[in-house]
């Protein structure tokens, strides 16, 4: 009887401390002394996962108990608060934040000779004109900077001269057709750093993806039928994707999952 008693005593010991390792989602709200505050910025210093609160102040971040927890915004002292365990209750965590003053660098008011009428101040306002590629009106100026693969691809399709006979023979050799699959390339690597910064400790933790599989569950996930650019900007809907993805991918590999066979 008391072998029996020791190993229960034992086995809860063990379960307590796997569900402390276990990252969760931690559910707060920050208020300050007026209201909601949205646009907060809240990091995980352990993980170094960082999210923001929406406009009713509300956020969620992985964390354990004894994570602590980073909370800044311009105007309000920065915070930190240790989880703890009763954090993953049924009762709501709400944190406020202290507004601070803002102190203003000391003006120095020098002595002019501006009369107050803006036909003869102006002559005298000495105006430094900004030197930049858009007042220069160099070509492209303000436009998004390519990546080298789009570069690549600009470049054989554009000519210099007024008749495209550049991208004509670069279509005829071949050349845009693989430029063109270098940039599929280049975009497909985008969306898998995207996937992997984004969501690895979500499929690590909540997933259960094996660390040695997450990046080929990434690629598996992206390469689906079913998988869509727009996911990338809706976070529910990713979530929910990875999922379904995540019972398909472990009932492909049994060996490394043997209780989705």
């Amino acid at each position: 009887m008391k072998k029996l008693l020791l190993l229960s005593i034992c086995l809860i010991f063990s379960l307590k401390i796997v569900s402390q390792e276990r990252r969760s989602f931690f559910y707060a709200s920050i208020y300050d002394e007026v209201g909601a505050v949205s646009n907060a910025h809240i990091i995980n210093l352990n993980t170094k996962q960082g999210t923001f609160s929406n406009d009713a102040g509300e956020f969620r971040i992985l964390a354990k108990p004894n994570d602590t927890l980073r909370l800044s915004f311009v105007g309000y002292e920065t915070k930190k608060i240790v989880v703890k365990i009763n954090h993953f209750g049924l009762h709501e965590n709400t944190i406020q934040l202290t507004k601070v003053p803002i102190e203003l660098n000391e003006v120095e008011i020098k002595e002019h000779n501006l009369l107050g009428y803006i036909s003869t101040d102006t002559k005298h306002i000495k105006s430094e004109k900004e030197i930049n590629a858009k007042t220069l009106k160099l070509p492209f100026a303000g436009s998004r900077i390519l990546t080298p693969a789009e570069r690549r691809l600009h470049t054989a399709m554009s000519s210099s001269a007024g008749i495209p006979i550049d991208p004509l023979l670069n279509w005829i050799s071949g050349r845009i057709k693989k430029l063109k699959k270098l940039k599929a390339i280049e975009d497909k690597e985008k969306r898998i750093q995207l996937i992997h910064n984004n969501y690895h400790i979500f499929i690590k933790h909540e997933l259960r993806i094996l660390q040695q599989d997450i990046s080929r569950f990434i690629y598996f996930s992206e390469e689906a039928d079913d998988f869509k650019h727009s996911l990338l900007n809706n976070e529910v809907a990713m979530i929910s994707f990875l999922k379904e993805k995540s019972e398909v991918f472990k009932k492909l590999n049994p060996k490394n999952y043997p209780e989705h066979k």
